[in-house]
């Protein structure tokens, strides 16, 4: 397969770029290389190391950068492993494409058990929401509770502009569709929040320096069957911004409260699917409620 990064020089000039936005990242962290069959897997590790393990998996566009506002509030109480997806336009280099749903959940699980993760808290934006149903489905003893915010295409089929907006950034000039689409769903840079900008900026330079596979191209996210989501033995936490775009997100919500038997699940206002950012100071309490009843 290609090399992951285009040339040496969009090696060296992604890599500069992510180690300085992650002078950001709030808390001291580890940075850990996890082999498997399908490449190595980068993830950073924070919080107390004795703490219960919480597993944050990004959206599809995206890297663990996401997670930047989320860590300081998630890794007070537990140790947090923010993970790069394989296949996706990160820090995780490949040696075998991810071609299946079966390949990705495969991958998952081999991830977490090189880390010695048996049994996880789990939370997965949009991409990783979807990520995190399926991996809950084949493994759910390994998911002690599962969070999904804005789960792509999970509970309700994608709007129709979707992809034709998601087609346009592959024309020129490229990097004005890419902010139009990026805009469209929440993700804005200005000059008054860095965070957005840099989160744009990271998105960017991965399209532009770093290859990805036709095979993981077809691993995306899909409406999971009614038997599916009633099979979710754990409980579930879902949060969506009401204004998401990307779906219906009133028809989302009440889809999973009729189908998932052991659910909580909101709508939060003023955002969409820039939620876990934009509004992360309730995502974050959200979350850490939900888990509190175990500790």
């Amino acid at each position: 397969m290609k090399s992951h990064f285009k040339t040496p020089e969009s090696e060296r000039a992604y890599t500069v770029f992510i180690q300085e936005a992650m002078e950001a990242w709030p808390v001291p962290y580890d940075e850990i290389e996890v082999a498997s069959r399908f490449g190595t897997t980068h993830v950073v590790a924070c919080g107390p190391k004795e703490a219960p393990p919480l597993v944050l998996l990004h959206g599809f566009f995206t890297t663990l950068f996401l997670w930047t506002p989320n860590i300081a509030d998630l890794s007070k109480s537990y140790r947090v492993y923010a993970i790069d997806i394989m296949g996706n336009r990160n820090r995780s280099i490949p040696s075998e494409a991810i071609g299946t749903e079966d390949d990705i959940i495969e991958w998952l699980g081999g991830t977490l058990t090189e880390m010695g993760l048996e049994s996880v808290y789990l939370a997965g934006m949009s991409f990783g929401g979807w990520l995190g149903i399926k991996f809950a489905l084949v493994e759910p003893d390994r998911v002690r509770k599962l969070v999904l915010i804005s789960p792509a295409a999970s509970l309700q089929p994608l709007v129709k502009q979707f992809m034709p907006r998601t087609m346009l950034t592959m024309l020129p000039p490229k990097r004005y569709w890419f902010s139009k689409l990026m805009g469209w769903m929440g993700v804005r840079g200005s000059v008054d929040s860095e965070f957005s900008q840099q989160l744009l900026d990271l998105m960017w330079l991965g399209a532009e320096h770093i290859n990805m596979s036709a095979e993981a191209m077809r691993v995306m996210p899909t409406v999971i069957s009614d038997t599916q989501l009633g099979a979710l033995s754990m409980p579930v936490l879902l949060l969506i911004g009401e204004n998401e775009v990307i779906y219906d997100p009133q028809k989302a919500l009440a889809r999973a409260q009729q189908l998932i038997p052991d659910i909580k699940g909101e709508l939060v206002p003023q955002c969409g699917h820039d939620i876990s950012f934009n509004q992360h100071r309730i995502v974050d309490e959200r979350i850490l409620t939900f888990f509190a009843t175990d500790l």
